[in-house]
């Protein structure tokens, strides 16, 4: 199927793409089709667009979370993996939404209300995290200063424990 959009002009998107929000996103409750594109056409980039396949105007940002922080521990609730279809966590996906301000050292993600998405079935739900960490406006590059140190921290810790051997 072709798509027309405001940022990427007209798209072909086939039927194995399409993840379907039935509810819709936050705020968006009547748009529920939805296709996942790479940023700029880059592969290595850890941000994707949310493309609507209802509004070609609309579009998000969207993260891994584990892409730009050290842990994020969310439990996913059984009406929520039973909405979207899943049965093992390994089929389970989550993207957070990301605002990007006119500074854009600013951005900041929506870890409170991630995207579960179920890759098997294509099937997508807005999820609510109770963990009193997350928040709606997670500083991105803060995080990922954050990840980085720890991840050196922990290389250094193997690093000294693998020469005792």
């Amino acid at each position: 199927m072709k798509v027309s959009t405001s940022r990427f002009g007209t798209i072909d998107v086939s039927e194995e793409e399409i993840v379907q929000f039935d509810e819709g996103l936050l705020g968006f409750g009547d748009y529920h089709r939805y296709v996942i594109l790479n940023a700029n056409n880059q592969n290595n980039s850890p941000f994707r667009w949310l493309q609507c396949l209802d509004d070609g105007n609309l579009a998000f940002v969207i993260i891994e979370p584990l892409n730009f922080m050290f842990e994020y521990d969310i439990e996913i609730s059984d009406s929520d993996q039973e909405f979207v279809g899943l049965t093992r966590s390994e089929d389970a996906i989550i993207y957070t939404i990301v605002s990007i301000p006119a500074n854009a050292q600013d951005m900041t993600a929506n870890c409170q209300g991630p995207l579960l998405i179920n890759v098997v079935n294509r099937k997508g739900r807005q999820i609510i995290s109770s963990n009193p960490r997350h928040s709606i406006k997670t500083k991105i590059l803060q995080e990922m200063q954050i990840r980085a140190r720890k991840i050196q921290e922990l290389n250094k810790s193997l690093n000294l424990k693998g020469g005792k051997d």
